[in-house]
């Protein structure tokens, strides 16, 4: 297992904090000097989806975990889990729902996902991209005389309700933000394909 400085830490770096696996989120450099700096880090627990704070002095030596990604395929749920499948071996392995949190709705079955993997391949989480297509399965019409800034709520095919500009329309496929689930833009391009998150 590496060990680095406080101060080499980088967000998306996989840290062993107090026995614990935890991925960092944010990082910040406070004070200055040799012996003033401190290495302010919000870290996300990866056995139970917890967020913690952590501070180190800039000499301090961290843990830094190897990590890789593969390509795995969603399969289904089971209680609090979350079943997935290796296509280059067919292993499948579970992930708890909480470690995956609000953004388990984004997952359709059969769904192709990179997970962050552990030296050993164990899947630790799974890698949200950036954004998402969804298709809009229900919304009212546009108000007229309203402008593109006046939001209204739109159901998705997945179930999830979200505010999209009033030019939005039923049947129409959208791009959302993974993080906050907001309205990036309307998708426009015929060449999406179904199920599929797009990059």
């Amino acid at each position: 297992m590496p060990v680095k400085d406080a101060t080499e830490i980088r967000v998306g770096n996989v840290l062993k904090v107090d026995g614990a696996i935890s991925k960092v989120i944010a990082q910040e450099m406070r004070g200055t000097g040799k012996f003033g700096k401190t290495a302010h880090l919000k870290l996300k627990s990866l056995s139970d989806g917890r967020f913690i704070e952590k501070t180190y002095r800039a000499e301090e030596r961290v843990d830094l975990v190897d990590v890789h990604f593969v390509k795995l395929q969603y399969l289904y749920r089971d209680g609090d889990e979350l079943y997935f499948m290796n296509n280059q071996n067919y292993e499948q392995f579970p992930l708890s729902a909480k470690i995956i949190g609000k953004q388990e709705i984004l997952l359709k079955e059969n769904m192709e996902v990179s997970a962050l993997c552990l030296e050993e391949g164990r899947p630790i989480s799974i890698e949200f991209p950036k954004q998402v297509e969804l298709k809009v399965a229900n919304t009212s019409p546009g108000v007229k005389g309203q402008t593109d800034t006046t939001y209204k709520e739109a159901e998705l095919e997945n179930g999830l309700k979200v505010l999209v500009p009033q030019f939005v329309r039923e049947g129409e496929t959208i791009r959302l933000n993974t993080e906050d689930f907001s309205y990036q833009e309307r998708v426009t391009t015929k060449s999406m394909k179904s199920g599929t998150i797009a990059e």
